[in-house]
């Protein structure tokens, strides 16, 4: 054998090995690369949307995933609140999506906020999580929200005014 065709061959296995390969390949597309014994929900952060003048929060993500093979979903919590209150909206909604898959648990992908909000739900109902990815996750809080906080004490005139303003932009960004 050539050295040429060993190369090309060798070329080719790696190629083939590589997890892209279901890109390329010539010989049919892999349509259950990304299937997953779970159905996945995508958890969006604070202020996240679905799609704004053609804008995906995801960028496509969820829709590549489905192409391969995933049950995948994404969650609608509220866009300015607590990890709490917006993990309680996501047990409803996760309890609505096994309601629909007849899966037993889902795989939960975060993306800021979204992922306290995640490991909220793992926590007061792991019956409901077979995993969590955390993709820039606010784990350890943001320095924007230390800076808040040092200027609106907690129980003050201005936490509630800091309060209002957030709570009607977030309805203004819902309506939205």
């Amino acid at each position: 054998m050539s050295i040429q065709l060993r190369g090309l061959l060798a070329a080719l296995t790696l190629l083939a090995t590589t997890s892209q390969a279901h890109a390329w390949w010539p010989f049919g597309k892999d349509t259950s690369y990304a299937d997953t014994r779970y159905p996945i929900v995508l958890v969006g952060g604070i202020i996240a949307f679905d799609d704004i003048a053609g804008v995906d929060y995801f960028y496509g993500i969820a829709d590549n995933l489905r192409d391969y093979g995933a049950q995948v979903y994404e969650s609608n919590v509220s866009a300015l609140q607590s990890n709490e209150y917006r993990g309680e909206e996501l047990i409803v909604q996760i309890e609505n999506y096994l309601a629909v898959t007849g899966a037993d648990k889902v795989n939960l992908i975060a993306h800021s906020q979204g992922a306290p909000t995640s490991r909220y739900v793992a926590a007061v109902r792991p019956d409901l999580v077979a995993s969590v990815t955390s993709v820039h996750g606010e784990n350890r809080g943001t320095a924007l929200a230390d800076v808040i906080r040092g200027i609106t004490p907690e129980g003050g005139i201005t936490e509630g005014l800091a309060d209002s303003i957030a709570g009607a932009f977030g309805a203004l960004w819902e309506f939205a």
